[in-house]
């Protein structure tokens, strides 16, 4: 056997990780600055005290470093702006997210095949998002959308943009467009709508409701960053 099939060879470098191991080198993370409080403290809310705390601050962070293993063309393929998914050879279905084998059980794990997706699609379900994971909470409220690009049997997690909420419907027609800056993540990819909405009669009253939850959305979002709203 060829041994160099058994080794890996690096392709493209974009790691961050030497400049992460350049700043662990360097030894000495201690923070000087400390804060004392007084808080509450106690086991049961009728034997509540007050105490003393100390409170300090440490620098702490993890790197992950793990392979997209067999569906990595499909992040490859965003960081090119194209879409990919997979096709089984012996049934024909096809995968948006990809699957590197065919889940129909007559396939038996049947190894999938690459094929370029269109940039459009129809929205199958949807969430308006009023709360979120910390790193998107300064983008609430916003439409995470599950979209049904081509012939593909799965739905892709997208977000979608330029559209009220009160507009989404299932069924709408959607284009996925690319950010600018990208790194390979499906953060990179987003929807607008390819027509003119048509959401299903809702009362006023409903309409209303959804209305004022979004406001009270944003106003904690301003008030939590305000950062982004400055002009």
């Amino acid at each position: 056997m060829n041994q160099d099939i058994l080794e890996e060879k690096i392709l493209v470098d974009k790691s961050v990780l030497k400049e992460w191991k350049e700043w662990a080198r360097k030894g000495d993370m201690r923070v000087k600055g400390y804060r004392i409080i007084e808080a509450p403290r106690g086991d049961r809310i009728d034997r509540i005290k007050r105490a003393r705390f100390m409170i300090v601050e440490r620098p702490h962070g993890v790197v992950y470093q793990h392979s997209f293993g067999l569906i990595s063309k499909f992040y490859e393929g965003i960081v090119e702006g194209k879409l990919y998914g997979t096709k089984c050879p012996k049934c024909g279905l096809v995968y948006l997210p990809p699957r590197a084998h065919c889940w129909n059980p007559k396939c038996k794990l049947q190894e999938t095949e690459w094929i370029e997706m269109p940039l459009e699609g129809v929205v199958v379900t949807y969430t308006i998002m009023a709360f979120a994971a910390t790193p998107f909470l300064s983008e609430l409220p916003f439409i995470l959308a599950y979209v049904k690009v081509g012939d593909s049997v799965t739905a892709l997690p997208i977000q979608l943009k330029e559209i009220d909420p009160v507009d989404v419907h299932i069924g709408l027609k959607v284009k996925i467009k690319f950010k600018e800056n990208r790194v390979g993540d499906l953060m990179d990819l987003y929807a607008v709508p390819a027509e003119k909405p048509h959401p299903p009669p809702r009362s006023k009253e409903e309409i209303e409701w959804l209305k004022s939850e979004l406001a009270r959305v944003e106003e904690w979002v301003r008030k939590r960053f305000p950062e982004k709203f400055k002009k």
